[in-house]
């Protein structure tokens, strides 16, 4: 996946992916309350890649504070932002992907 921060972009990779918001691991600290452009790469049934892009923000950000020495950061972020048609083809990866 890759973000859009204020600053520039920078990739990431998901942990956790819901159709309300993405878990992923940071090699940079990301506070909480920061805003988002969230750009998700899915396989699809073809064996290519579907792009799916929405806004969000943070809400949690593990260690909660920016620490010399540590390599990656664990952020949750709640989608706030996704248009229908992404917000589909995400649910439709995620029910392929979930064993009931």
């Amino acid at each position: 996946m890759e973000i859009t921060l204020g600053d520039g972009r920078a990739k990431a990779e998901s942990l956790n992916v819901s159709a309300n918001g993405v878990y992923f691991a940071s090699s940079r600290f990301i506070a909480p309350l920061t805003r988002l452009r969230i750009t998700l790469e899915l396989p699809n049934e073809s064996g290519g890649k579907a792009r799916v892009a929405c806004d969000g923000v943070v809400v949690r950000t593990e260690p909660e504070a920016e620490l010399a020495g540590t390599g990656e950061y664990e952020v949750a972020c709640y989608f706030t932002e996704i248009s229908e048609p992404d917000k589909s083809r995400l649910e439709k990866y995620i029910l392929a992907h979930v064993p009931f």
